[in-house]
Protein backbone atom coordinates (compact mmCIF):
# COMPACT_ATOMS: atom_id res chain seq x y z
CA UNK A 1 0.00 0.00 0.00
CA UNK A 2 3.10 2.35 0.56
CA UNK A 3 4.66 1.33 -2.33
CA UNK A 4 1.76 2.11 -4.28
CA UNK A 5 0.54 5.64 -2.52
CA UNK A 6 4.57 6.36 -3.11
CA UNK A 7 4.18 6.26 -7.04
CA UNK A 8 1.01 8.25 -7.49
CA UNK A 9 2.06 10.70 -5.19
CA UNK A 10 5.63 10.81 -7.12
CA UNK A 11 3.51 10.81 -10.28
CA UNK A 12 1.08 13.48 -9.69
CA UNK A 13 4.30 15.65 -8.24
CA UNK A 14 6.15 14.84 -11.73
CA UNK A 15 2.79 15.63 -13.75
CA UNK A 16 2.32 18.98 -11.86
CA UNK A 17 6.16 20.08 -12.83
CA UNK A 18 5.79 19.29 -16.22
CA UNK A 19 2.91 20.76 -16.37
CA UNK A 20 4.21 24.15 -14.48
CA UNK A 21 7.30 24.11 -16.71
CA UNK A 22 4.97 23.97 -20.08
CA UNK A 23 2.57 26.63 -18.70
CA UNK A 24 5.66 29.10 -18.13
CA UNK A 25 7.06 28.16 -21.44
CA UNK A 26 3.89 28.50 -23.72
CA UNK A 27 1.83 31.27 -22.17
CA UNK A 28 4.06 33.54 -19.94
CA UNK A 29 6.49 36.18 -21.60
CA UNK A 30 9.71 35.16 -19.59
CA UNK A 31 12.34 37.73 -19.00
CA UNK A 32 15.34 36.53 -20.69
CA UNK A 33 19.05 37.79 -20.16
CA UNK A 34 22.39 36.50 -21.82
CA UNK A 35 26.00 36.56 -20.72
CA UNK A 36 28.19 38.49 -23.89
CA UNK A 37 31.09 37.33 -24.83
CA UNK A 38 32.83 40.27 -22.93
CA UNK A 39 31.83 38.85 -19.58
CA UNK A 40 32.66 35.24 -20.37
CA UNK A 41 35.63 35.79 -20.17
CA UNK A 42 36.19 37.70 -16.45
CA UNK A 43 36.11 35.95 -13.86
CA UNK A 44 33.56 35.10 -11.09
CA UNK A 45 34.91 37.66 -8.63
CA UNK A 46 35.30 40.35 -11.55
CA UNK A 47 31.49 39.27 -13.33
CA UNK A 48 30.13 40.17 -9.22
CA UNK A 49 32.40 43.03 -9.33
CA UNK A 50 30.66 44.30 -12.53
CA UNK A 51 27.32 43.39 -11.19
CA UNK A 52 26.96 44.93 -7.70
CA UNK A 53 28.23 47.89 -9.21
CA UNK A 54 25.43 47.62 -11.74
CA UNK A 55 22.73 47.00 -8.74
CA UNK A 56 23.82 49.56 -6.42
CA UNK A 57 23.84 51.89 -9.53
CA UNK A 58 20.28 51.27 -10.92
CA UNK A 59 18.93 49.89 -7.61
CA UNK A 60 19.37 51.64 -4.65
CA UNK A 61 18.68 55.28 -4.07
CA UNK A 62 17.31 58.28 -0.82
CA UNK A 63 14.48 57.26 -0.99
CA UNK A 64 14.45 53.73 -1.47
CA UNK A 65 13.56 52.70 -4.25
CA UNK A 66 10.10 51.04 -4.34
CA UNK A 67 8.81 48.15 -6.73
CA UNK A 68 5.01 47.27 -6.61
CA UNK A 69 4.60 43.59 -6.19
CA UNK A 70 1.54 42.67 -8.30
CA UNK A 71 0.01 39.84 -6.52
CA UNK A 72 -0.06 41.00 -3.40
CA UNK A 73 -0.26 45.11 -4.33
CA UNK A 74 3.09 45.56 -1.31
CA UNK A 75 5.60 48.03 -1.88
CA UNK A 76 8.66 46.59 -1.60
CA UNK A 77 11.76 48.67 -0.91
CA UNK A 78 15.20 47.85 -2.68
CA UNK A 79 18.18 48.36 0.22
CA UNK A 80 21.43 47.32 0.19
CA UNK A 81 20.11 44.46 2.44
CA UNK A 82 19.16 42.72 -0.37
CA UNK A 83 22.00 43.33 -2.65
CA UNK A 84 24.61 42.28 0.24
CA UNK A 85 22.56 38.78 0.61
CA UNK A 86 22.54 38.50 -3.53
CA UNK A 87 26.55 39.23 -3.44
CA UNK A 88 27.35 37.10 -0.51
CA UNK A 89 25.60 33.33 -2.15
CA UNK A 90 26.19 34.42 -5.48
CA UNK A 91 28.27 31.64 -6.49
CA UNK A 92 27.32 30.98 -9.91
CA UNK A 93 27.54 33.33 -13.52
CA UNK A 94 23.52 32.28 -13.48
CA UNK A 95 22.88 33.74 -9.80
CA UNK A 96 25.56 36.75 -10.63
CA UNK A 97 23.71 37.56 -13.94
CA UNK A 98 20.35 37.38 -12.54
CA UNK A 99 20.49 40.82 -10.38
CA UNK A 100 20.00 42.71 -13.87
CA UNK A 101 16.23 41.65 -13.48
CA UNK A 102 15.50 42.41 -9.60
CA UNK A 103 12.79 44.98 -10.24
CA UNK A 104 11.28 42.65 -13.16
CA UNK A 105 11.32 39.48 -11.07
CA UNK A 106 10.32 41.68 -7.95
CA UNK A 107 6.96 42.99 -9.87
CA UNK A 108 5.92 39.79 -11.22
CA UNK A 109 6.66 37.59 -8.30
CA UNK A 110 3.89 34.81 -7.31
CA UNK A 111 3.53 35.17 -3.54
CA UNK A 112 3.86 31.34 -1.78
CA UNK A 113 3.48 32.56 1.84
CA UNK A 114 3.95 34.44 5.40
CA UNK A 115 5.14 33.13 8.44
CA UNK A 116 6.57 34.38 11.57
CA UNK A 117 10.15 35.83 11.80
CA UNK A 118 12.11 32.47 13.62
CA UNK A 119 14.80 34.55 14.23
CA UNK A 120 13.03 36.90 16.17
CA UNK A 121 14.86 40.15 14.21
CA UNK A 122 14.34 43.47 16.41
CA UNK A 123 12.20 44.91 13.97
CA UNK A 124 10.75 42.87 11.66
CA UNK A 125 7.38 41.28 12.15
CA UNK A 126 7.44 38.50 9.20
CA UNK A 127 8.85 36.74 6.61
CA UNK A 128 7.35 36.61 3.05
CA UNK A 129 8.31 34.11 0.23
CA UNK A 130 7.88 34.67 -3.16
CA UNK A 131 9.43 33.18 -6.26
CA UNK A 132 9.01 34.03 -10.00
CA UNK A 133 11.13 32.86 -13.21
CA UNK A 134 13.45 34.10 -15.98
CA UNK A 135 15.71 32.72 -18.59
CA UNK A 136 19.33 32.92 -17.89
CA UNK A 137 21.88 31.61 -20.62
CA UNK A 138 18.80 29.97 -22.34
CA UNK A 139 18.26 28.04 -19.63
CA UNK A 140 15.22 28.14 -16.80
CA UNK A 141 15.23 29.15 -13.74
CA UNK A 142 13.53 29.99 -10.51
CA UNK A 143 13.77 33.56 -8.75
CA UNK A 144 13.41 32.71 -5.02
CA UNK A 145 12.98 35.98 -2.91
CA UNK A 146 12.50 36.98 0.42
CA UNK A 147 10.59 40.03 1.94
CA UNK A 148 10.46 40.95 5.42
CA UNK A 149 7.81 43.47 6.64
CA UNK A 150 8.45 45.88 9.71
CA UNK A 151 7.13 45.86 12.70
CA UNK A 152 4.29 48.19 13.55
CA UNK A 153 4.79 49.62 9.90
CA UNK A 154 2.98 49.43 6.66
CA UNK A 155 7.09 48.77 5.67
CA UNK A 156 8.28 45.58 3.19
CA UNK A 157 11.84 45.05 1.78
CA UNK A 158 13.49 42.21 -0.47
CA UNK A 159 16.05 40.55 1.71
CA UNK A 160 17.04 37.89 -0.70
CA UNK A 161 17.35 37.05 -3.81
CA UNK A 162 18.79 34.40 -5.92
CA UNK A 163 18.14 32.43 -8.94
CA UNK A 164 18.02 28.43 -8.81
CA UNK A 165 18.20 26.01 -12.39
CA UNK A 166 14.89 24.54 -12.52
CA UNK A 167 15.09 21.36 -13.72
CA UNK A 168 12.21 18.92 -14.95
Amino acid sequence: MTNIFTSVKGFFGLTYTLLLCFCILVFVQIPEIWETEEEKELSIIALKKRYIALARSRFIRTPSMVVLNKDTNWPIELSNRVINEWWGKSRTRERILSIQLLDVMIEEAKFLNTIEDNKKTPGIENVSYFDNFCKINGRLFKINITVKKMLDKNRYFAYYYAATNFEV
